[in-house]
């Protein structure tokens, strides 16, 4: 006697497999951006944590930018990177040459699932002043890149003061 299966047996294990995927696969992409959206979330939240710090302890100015070549500030997309930097020459841009300006962090393009939307939308950096405050409130908002996907953004919110609070967004927080 031979043992095994026959093929019309491997066919329905097959075809069992292939709906249970079909049904999962919707759940395992909705987890995958909710989890991108607050991992990007923590990130920001870190990187401005650690600026307004610095400033503080340094007794300087410390700018947080969005950065393409994460070595300067440059265009304001805050999904292509950013950087935070020691501005010893207050002129809110990272000077390369000879200027001492250190960077403190550098975040590399976040996942294209997700997207940031600020407030101000032309907003392409924070300067934190030597002992934490900003110049005006800002809000950054985390949201799925596609629209429509149920998932909820997370908002984090700056008043004058430097303080940082993060709630749930609203689908219209998530419009530029």
């Amino acid at each position: 006697m031979h043992a095994g299966f026959t093929i019309i047996e491997l066919l329905i294990v097959v075809t069992i497999v292939g709906v249970l995927a079909a049904i999962a696969a919707p759940s395992l992409r909705t987890l995958i951006i909710t989890n991108q959206v607050r991992t990007t979330t923590s990130d920001l939240l870190n990187d401005i944590a650690l600026a307004r710090s610095e400033s503080a302890k340094r007794s300087q100015r410390v700018v947080m930018c969005a950065s393409t070549n994460m070595s300067t500030c440059s265009g304001s997309a805050w999904g292509a990177g950013w950087i935070s930097f020691v501005d010893s020459n207050n002129n809110q841009q990272r000077d390369t040459a000879g200027a001492g300006e250190e960077i403190l962090r550098v975040k590399e393009p976040i996942s294209t699932s997700v997207k940031i939307v600020t407030s101000p939308n032309t907003l392409s950096n924070i300067l934190f002043r030597s002992f934490g405050i900003i110049d005006a409130a800002k809000t950054f908002t985390v949201c799925p890149a596609s629209a429509g996907t149920g998932i909820l953004g997370r908002s984090i919110t700056m008043n004058a003061m430097g303080r940082v609070q993060t709630v749930d967004a609203t689908t219209a927080a998530c419009e530029p």
